[in-house]
């Protein structure tokens, strides 16, 4: 490796062994994960379901007794009328049952093998809808019916109510793919955001939408090799999806990246030079003690023979 003995030790550092950021594959990745979180999401129906019993369990997230889940089981039921709800504890033990004449223990989890994941639902041996909370120490099960009529009655276009942190400064349109038009499913832009357009012009909100849409689409294709498009479009079976988060100009990117290898080529250039100029230092100094070595040795010989001479 090339030795620059001048420059500082950060400096080197931050040129030729840090990675650039402009070559970061992180906002690829960053990109990938919300993607997968948005699919997930919208391909698992009851996905959303899960989340509005995680916020009516935030009270008793671990009931420690019977009581406990009957308050909770209670809450369920009056919060989203709900015609039946079942609580099993770790050990598949019900908990609570609305039905007094329901099982003690969920034999599909006990006996079977039955396996669900953290926040996540599944539908059991019996035919109801089956959810594991996120701590996994709980189970909640319902009727189907009340679970599909609950995702019906929140169907249609809406505003994420996902936290700030989840989406990451991440902008994202979701649109459902129909014969005709687009439905929007989602979407965590404000409503008076300026990237819309002024629907105080359109005589309708069905013409708005499809404004919406069609904005969203003409600005998702590359005009220019270095201009980067506003939104990122991904289809994915019926769903399309538009994405836009912050990022530099491809122009600026490539003016970093030039910039970065220019830096390191001047520094790697100089780096040679002084690698050769102290190489010809240490050569030169090497040639010198040398010489004097040699002009020591010829002055003790010089003196060597006068003491022979002095002494026959």
């Amino acid at each position: 490796m090339i030795s620059i003995p001048f420059f500082p030790g950060a400096w080197k550092d931050a040129v030729f062994f840090s990675p650039i950021q402009i070559l970061s594959l992180y906002p690829k990745l960053k990109k990938e994960s919300f993607l997968d979180s948005i699919l997930e999401r919208f391909q698992n129906k009851y996905y959303d379901l899960g989340y509005r019993f995680e916020y009516l369990m935030r009270e008793f997230p671990k009931p420690e007794t019977d009581k406990d889940a009957e308050v909770l089981g209670k809450l369920f039921s009056s919060s989203i009328q709900l015609k039946q709800i079942r609580i099993y504890d770790y050990n598949y033990r019900a908990m609570y049952s609305s039905d007094p004449k329901g099982p003690g223990f969920h034999k599909g989890l006990r006996l079977l093998g039955m396996q669900v994941p953290k926040a996540a639902w599944v539908e059991d041996t019996d035919g109801f809808l089956l959810y594991r909370n996120s701590s996994g120490d709980l189970y909640l099960q319902i009727l189907k019916e009340d679970g599909d009529r609950i995702v019906q009655e929140a169907s249609g276009s809406k505003k994420s109510f996902l936290p700030r942190d989840f989406s990451e400064g991440i902008l994202y349109w979701v649109y459902k793919k129909k014969e005709e038009n687009s439905e929007l499913l989602e979407t965590n832009l404000n409503p008076d955001s300026t990237l819309l357009p002024d629907t105080n012009e359109v005589s309708n909100s069905e013409e708005s939408k499809a404004m919406i849409h069609a904005l969203l689409d003409k600005n998702s294709k590359p005009q220019n090799i270095l201009v980067r498009p506003v939104w990122e479009k991904t289809i994915v079976d019926d769903l399309e999806i538009f994405l836009a988060q912050p990022r530099k100009t491809r122009a600026e990117e490539l003016l970093l990246i030039l910039s970065a290898f220019g830096i390191s080529l001047i520094a790697l250039i100089c780096g040679i030079l002084a690698s050769r100029i102290l190489f010809t230092i240490r050569t030169e100094n090497r040639f010198s003690e040398r010489e004097e070595v040699i002009q020591v040795k010829t002055e003790l010989i010089r003196l060597l023979g006068q003491f022979r001479e002095k002494t026959k």
